[in-house]
């Protein structure tokens, strides 16, 4: 791991009433806090079949590995703007890692 690393990822969403559609990010990895820590700088979107999308953008740190997160970690970022039934949008989303890998979005929005 070294400053500027850079890790790119996509995946696909569903919520409900039938919302889905894919999540696609960057994290740079920013900082080394200690030992085992990083800071990354994560800037993603939310695109929602449609068309309609947010966009989230923050800072997050976690292992050596950026693809180490353990289950339960929970992650805050801010939402920074959208498109569609989201223009506008601001507040923030939490994502928590799931036992099976995946994560739980949970949006703030004001």
């Amino acid at each position: 791991e070294r400053h500027g690393d850079v890790l790119a990822y996509e995946g696909t969403i569903t919520g409900p009433d039938g919302l889905s559609g894919v999540i696609a990010g960057v994290q740079h990895t920013a900082r080394q806090h200690d030992e085992t820590q990083w800071d990354r700088v994560v800037n993603a979107t939310f695109s929602f079949d449609g068309g309609d999308s947010i966009t989230v953008h923050g800072l997050i740190r976690n292992g050596t590995d950026p693809a180490s997160a353990q289950t339960g970690d929970r992650y805050v970022r801010a939402v920074v703007g959208g498109t569609g039934q989201f223009i506008g949008a601001s507040g923030q989303v939490e994502s928590v890692r799931s036992d099976d890998g995946s994560y739980v979005h949970t949006f703030t929005l004001l």
